[in-house]
């Protein structure tokens, strides 16, 4: 069986229809809320509650025969900042109720991690490798960087869980079609598209040169399904970093006014989330994703808005 925590998201509902177009029936989801219509009836089975109670958790392991986690439920970045200790709570108390309630032999367990775990001083022009400025400024780099340590230990030196496959991958931004984007601070790019897509105007609250890295949605569940079905022997990490574009708000705005060019984009700098993006990488060093398990996307920076995002998120507001 397989359990997916944060169903709702958008991380969350994409890989649902994923997993279920390659043909698994056996989907247990977890939410704060019902899910939604549109993945309802993908589940095997659904539950409501919160990922902080461990009632519930240890009903699910005792209930079910789990052996493949993915672990998505969290609090975003800009929503972690203005809650610090409600973040590290669910963020980190979440994820290590799910280790306490494994209760069999051989389980794989996927945690999405997130370039907000390094900090740099300025940004850089050569990639970084997964070892270097791992030293986060925010709330949310902390938990996912302690998460990551958690997992390599409970995997790799504790014995309560006997041969634990922990599995994780530091995403760029993403950006998808199919759902509104929100509590990210790298939600400036989806932000921009759909509103020029509706015809509306946007105020952004990063500079225009701000730049980190990014991907479209459909390549972040691929890098899932590949790193996650790939033999063990073949990996030499338990965590990862991709990309697959690198634009600055410029170029996507300059990308935009192609197709809308009435689109105008205005600016209110956050000095907050402003810090953020300037401390994260622009490019990364992803030679080991490649290597090990095949890492490679299908859009880059002009495929990704001519074939996914500009017609999918025009059909998404034309139902």
């Amino acid at each position: 069986m397989i359990l997916i925590t944060g169903i709702n998201g958008e991380m969350g509902s994409a890989l649902i229809k994923k997993l279920h177009y390659l043909k698994f029936n056996n989907i247990i989801g977890l939410d704060l809320n019902e899910p939604k219509d549109q993945i309802k009836s993908y589940l095997y089975k659904n539950y409501t509650g919160d990922i902080q109670n461990h009632s519930l958790i240890q009903k699910i392991f005792k209930d079910n025969n789990i052996d493949t986690i993915y672990h998505l439920a969290a609090i975003l970045s800009t929503r972690a900042e203005l809650n610090p200790i409600m973040a590290h709570n669910i963020n980190v108390g979440g994820f290590l109720n799910i280790i306490e309630n494994i209760n069999k032999s051989n389980v794989k367990l996927f945690f999405p991690s997130s370039i907000a775990v390094y900090l740099l001083e300025k940004k850089n022009n050569t990639p970084i490798n997964e070892e270097e400025y791992c030293n986060p400024n925010n709330i949310y780099g902390c938990n996912k960087l302690y998460c990551e340590k958690l997992g390599t230990y409970f995997s790799q030196y504790s014995n309560k869980i006997n041969n634990l496959d922990f599995r994780s991958i530091r995403f760029s931004g993403i950006i998808s079609a199919d759902t509104l984007p929100h509590g990210g601070t790298s939600d400036y790019a989806p932000e921009m598209i759909h509103h020029a897509i509706q015809n509306k105007n946007y105020t952004c609250f990063v500079r225009p040169d701000s730049c980190i890295p990014f991907m479209v949605m459909p390549d972040a569940i691929n890098a899932i399904i590949a790193l996650m079905t790939v033999s063990k022997e073949k990996l030499t990490k338990d965590v990862y970093h991709i990309q697959a574009f690198s634009p600055t708000v410029q170029d996507i705005y300059n990308k935009l006014i192609l197709k809308f060019p009435k689109f105008k984009l205005n600016y209110n700098v956050n000095s907050n989330r402003q810090g953020l993006i300037d401390s994260w990488p622009s490019i990364l060093d992803q030679s080991r994703a490649c290597k090990d398990w095949g890492w490679n996307p299908n859009y880059d920076f002009d495929n990704a808005f001519e074939k996914y995002l500009i017609p999918k998120i025009t059909e998404f507001y034309k139902k």
